[in-house]
């Protein structure tokens, strides 16, 4: 315990360090900005004035790689909609695939999506929509690819290890390529 408490102080000289260099070098990096955020945010119990604010003009959000969302930027999109209601015509677009999450070594966690998928962020419930065809890889390339993560990809979801299971769709018209990947839009 004595060694985890010396660790736990050397930590929070570093964290403090770092601030000074950001600080002299006038920059931050994502986890800094997404921290600053979120405390310059309030709670959702609490919101500070800019929560507030941005709650009576964010009327649409849109968030690109949905699957690679650490829990410090979902706390943040939770603060963001903690006001919102169904039905009072805002709308959360989140656009991702389960099987590119890939980001975990930056803090990223695909339960989130999977979660979010099945049971909505707070208050808002979301619709799940599948990209089932794909306009951008000729033929081939998809059915190697298709045959490829078939073998690779586990054969269910398991959240907890942040894997998802891979699905191959067929396009049902003519002309149309097999799918190598599902774009779910939570919306």
């Amino acid at each position: 315990w004595r060694r985890l408490e010396a660790l736990r102080i050397v930590l929070l000289h570093l964290a403090a360090e770092l601030r000074v260099v950001f600080s002299e070098q006038q920059s931050v990096d994502f986890v800094e900005l997404a921290l600053a955020a979120r405390q310059a945010l309030g709670r959702a119990d609490a919101p500070s004035d800019l929560l507030l604010a941005l709650d009576h003009r964010i009327r649409h959000l849109l968030v690109d790689e949905f699957q690679d969302t650490s829990q410090s930027q979902f706390r943040l999109l939770e603060l963001l909609t903690s006001g919102w209601q169904p039905g009072d015509g805002r709308t959360l677009f989140l656009v991702g695939d389960p099987m590119q999450s890939i980001y975990r070594f930056r803090d990223t966690d695909l339960a989130l999506f999977l979660r979010v998928r099945d049971a909505g962020l707070g208050a808002i419930r979301c619709r799940a929509l599948k990209l089932e065809c794909n306009f951008r890889s000729a033929p081939a390339i998809v059915d190697w690819s298709n045959a490829t993560f078939a073998r690779v990809f586990p054969p269910s979801e398991d959240p907890t290890a942040g894997a998802a299971p891979f699905s191959a769709s067929r396009a049902t018209r003519r002309n149309e390529p097999a799918t190598a990947v599902e774009v779910h839009a939570l919306v």
